[in-house]
């Protein structure tokens, strides 16, 4: 594995000029590109050095680099003491994490959510806290659905509907999709996946992506790249930031995405009117939930500072204050703040979470892999829907193989 080497802001903090791997606690995030994320990173390294008396740096860094560099921290045996992961990644690295349960309160876990502390626990042992929630919602152009006289849809057919009526390229169009088969591009499939009444798996352990319920979503999917055209075009070179980026310049009618879309919006967008809705419902109401957790790493020679880091980190105005720029609480106290309850658009985000889905806590790299390049073969007509998720399928079940 090539070794990555860290180009992302240092955040640095305490009473020492320089920072020495033997010296305090070395904290790695990764970006959300959420506005003031980098000037929160600060106050937060700031305040845990003043509260502990030792030197504190948060590196920050883009998701793109964060498997690699993690697993190669793992080789190593040596690196950040405390580092966010993305929840696929939590089986995967396992054996590399320290149970959290002796670090932390009791009265933590009971300020969480369950099923967001659950998301952490991987073979009955706490690996990770979550460090950042999302759930998924719809954005879209009130003024153009107001103007055209159309309700936001509430289901597949009604927003097939609206993206046919709104459709106007290049001006505007309809729906914006990711299509390039890259991370969180498969994301909004599962959500058609899972409300056509998908599951990955089956009772025996068996692949069922290519269930009817998946070639139904990805028939949609293709469908409305391919045969409605109400997307952009060329559909498999467009990464999620780069179709929401186009909304915010107001060419997409609608766009499926998690909160950090309203403050983006507000901030790259201030004259753009747009509202957020559940997303749409073929048989069951859902939303996604993605979490990313907090890991102390294994060879971590810091783990009573990492204590006192995550004390300091997980408390109220701590979580508000980071939350608030594009994330869901996964403390049940933060999320009564008016912030979420007040905003109509947070409100949305926070009220849908009951309905949350959540991908199968394994070793999921090469999976969503396959995934996404079933997707592209889709959405490039070169196999069918079914085709595709046929040999998905089958390559889940060797991978699956592979791993037990």
């Amino acid at each position: 594995m090539r070794r990555m080497f860290i180009v992302g802001i240092a955040v640095l903090a305490g009473p020492a000029l320089g920072f020495a791997q033997e010296a305090g606690l070395w904290v790695q995030a990764w970006s959300y590109d959420m506005p003031g994320e980098q000037q929160y990173l600060e106050q937060l390294a700031q305040a845990a050095a003043a509260e502990t008396g030792e030197p504190v740096r948060i590196t920050f860094d883009k998701w793109d680099h964060a498997h690699e560099a993690i697993g190669q921290w793992a080789k190593d045996g040596q690196g950040p003491d405390l580092v966010v992961v993305a929840d696929i990644w939590l089986a995967e690295f396992a054996p590399h994490f320290e149970p959290l349960e002796p670090f932390i309160r009791p009265e933590l876990k009971d300020a969480f959510y369950p099923v967001l502390f659950d998301k952490g626990v991987y073979q009955g042992t706490l690996l990770g806290l979550v460090w950042a929630t999302s759930t998924k919602a719809l954005f879209y152009r009130t003024d153009l659905f107001e103007a055209a006289g159309i309700d936001p849809p509430t289901t597949w057919e009604e927003q097939l509907g609206a993206a046919v009526a709104l459709n106007d390229p290049p001006r505007v169009y309809g729906l914006g999709l990711p299509g390039k088969p890259e991370y969180e591009t498969d994301d909004n499939l599962f959500f058609y996946f899972w409300s056509a009444g998908g599951a990955f798996f089956d009772a025996e352990g068996n692949c069922t992506i290519n269930s009817e319920a998946g070639v139904k979503a990805l028939q949609f999917y293709v469908d409305l790249a391919n045969k409605y055209q109400v997307t952009q075009p060329e559909l498999t070179t467009w990464t999620r930031k780069e179709t929401r980026r186009l909304f915010e310049q107001g060419r997409l009618a609608m766009f499926a995405t998690g909160p950090w879309g309203i403050e983006q919006c507000r901030k790259n967008a201030p004259g753009l009117e747009f509202g957020v809705v559940p997303l749409p419902v073929d048989k069951e109401r859902v939303t996604q939930i993605i979490t990313d957790h907090l890991v102390l790493m294994r060879y971590s020679t810091k783990k009573e500072l990492a204590r006192r880091f995550i004390e300091i980190a997980y408390r109220d105005d701590q979580r508000l204050a980071y939350t608030t720029l594009g994330l869901i609480p996964e403390k049940k106290t933060v999320a009564q703040a008016p912030h979420f309850q007040d905003d109509p658009h947070w409100k949305v985000f926070v009220d849908v979470i009951p309905y949350g889905r959540t991908i199968p806590l394994i070793e999921w790299e090469e999976i969503g892999i396959a995934i996404r390049e079933a997707m592209y073969q889709a959405l490039s007509a070169r196999q069918t829907p079914r085709e595709a998720l046929d040999a998905a399928a089958a390559r889940i079940d060797e991978i699956r193989a592979r791993q037990q």
